[in-house]
């Protein structure tokens, strides 16, 4: 199972690697993005019902940009829509690269991104003041189906904020801070 896998992988990542040059990045921001694929891989597994947050197999190769994210329910998340993975590392470097070749042309320019769009394209939209817990929405890819990621073409999975979440922690901490100062 696990070969058939890996070789699903690698025709999807052939399909990536066909329309961007690793070579094309510095070799430091490749290990940069690797060290984030594997960081985000854990999280992505623990969004998919029945899976836990240790994939059974979680790799990345800063040399190709080959990587392998495969969670404890023996399903692949859809990688590019979320941020700080492969796809969207690389989507993002193919616009930037684009944007660069158009010479300043802001038509071309604008093209670039609305064109090539990086990360979820139509994520749930859930009202966060409600007291309801809102039902999470995700998109499993069984390990023996390809995703071609890369042009927007497997399912569309929801992004999740946690901004919110993250900002009250520093707002009541710089309280705590400044009190803790005061006295």
């Amino acid at each position: 199972m696990l070969s058939k896998t890996m070789f699903i992988l690698a025709s999807a990542a052939t399909l990536v690697n066909s329309q961007f040059d690793p070579t094309s990045v510095p070799y430091a921001t490749r290990q940069a993005w690797c060290n984030s694929q594997t960081s985000a891989c854990p999280i992505l597994c623990l969004q998919l019902p029945g899976a836990s947050g240790t994939p059974t197999s979680n790799t990345c190769s800063a040399d190709t940009l080959l990587y392998d994210c495969v969670c404890s329910n023996n399903i692949i998340p859809n990688a590019s829509e979320y941020s700080q993975t492969i796809p969207y590392y690389t989507c993002t470097e193919t616009n930037n690269q684009c944007v660069k070749n158009c010479n300043g042309d802001s038509t071309c320019q604008n093209d670039c991104r609305v064109k090539n769009p990086c990360g979820a394209q139509d994520p749930k939209r859930v009202n966060i003041t409600t007291t309801a817990k809102p039902t999470p929405t995700v998109s499993e890819t069984p390990v023996n189906t390809l995703v071609n990621g890369a042009t927007g073409a497997g399912p569309r999975m929801a992004s999740v904020n946690m901004s919110h979440v993250y900002g009250l922690c520093v707002l009541v901490g710089g309280f705590v801070a400044g009190f803790a100062t005061l006295l």
